[in-house]
């Protein structure tokens, strides 16, 4: 146990350090490089926990909460959609969300009964469909551009490899550390190494970009983690440009809330406002920026 207590530890002090190297150079070194700008999008991302349960428009507390909300782009994760009109159908999703005229429905999982996976609704024309494709079995990146007054952004919604720990798993291994050692192990470092890799796809995308790029999405990682640090290797951080070293929880699981969900996007582009929305319709929070240049 001594042994694995100074790799807890050493590993704290090792994020620590990158978490405060990248907050550091993030505030001091971008935060004033805002030149005038004239256009603006205002995007909202949200992992909605398979769409609200995949319940009808009239009894579903996402779509509910999406009426409510003013945003150019809505970049949705884990949206399940049924063939049984009993559940939610792509036909309600599109009737729902009709006030958005273009869309992009990339599902990961497609068969007899279901499709699941992202959806983007725009205000905006959006071109160049493609998507960035894992060998997980319900984990995608999204991409495509959108054309903003003759101006032309590559949008990429995520939805990257999670450890899929459940509550009571989490809450064991807080309480029993040293009975629950090795089943978190054996699922940490696996999908850990699967999620390293899929940022290694998205940073590829991102330089390989003739656009400025905004990627959004659920990360599952924390600001601390070596995926974070990889995304964010040629992007900046919407949250941390605006939030004046407030606190952020996207996530929450019992009583432990971390942040997993990000608006990430180019140097070129100026996030200037950045808003945590508050509702219980899925076990993640949505976020939106205004993103401008």
């Amino acid at each position: 146990m001594k042994q694995i207590g100074r790799i807890i530890v050493t590993i704290i002090i090792v994020m620590v350090i990158i978490s405060a190297s990248l907050l550091l150079s993030h505030r001091f070194l971008y935060k004033n490089k805002a030149t005038k700008t004239t256009h603006t999008l205002t995007v909202l991302t949200y992992n909605t926990h398979r769409m609200g349960m995949y319940e009808k428009p009239q009894r579903n507390e996402v779509i509910k909460y999406l009426d409510g909300v003013d945003a150019d782009v809505l970049c949705l994760q884990e949206v399940e959609v049924y063939k049984d009109n009993k559940y939610l159908t792509l036909s309600d999703l599109k009737q729902a969300f009709s006030r958005y005229p273009y869309t992009y429905f990339d599902f990961k999982v497609y068969n007899k009964r279901l499709q699941f996976g992202n959806v983007v609704f725009s205000r905006y024309p959006l071109v160049n469909k493609h998507t960035i494709r894992y060998s997980s079995r319900s984990n995608i990146s999204s991409c495509c551009d959108i054309v903003v007054r003759g101006d032309t952004i590559r949008l990429i919604t995520n939805h990257l490899e999670s450890y899929r720990f459940t509550e009571d798993e989490v809450n064991e291994f807080v309480n029993h550390p040293s009975m629950s050692v090795q089943p978190i192990k054996e699922r940490f470092l696996p999908a850990t190494r699967t999620r390293w890799h899929q940022a290694r796809l998205i940073n590829q995308a991102v330089k390989e970009s003739p656009y400025p790029v905004i990627a959004v999405g659920d990360m599952n990682a924390i600001p601390l983690s070596p995926t974070y640090y990889l995304l964010r290797r040629n992007m900046q951080d919407a949250f941390l440009s605006t939030s004046n070293f407030r606190l952020c929880n996207t996530f929450k699981k019992g009583k432990w809330g971390i942040r997993i969900d990000y608006i990430l996007h180019s140097p070129t582009l100026v996030a200037t406002d950045f808003s945590v929305g508050q509702t219980t319709a899925s076990d993640h929070l949505p976020i939106q920026a205004t993103i401008a240049w």
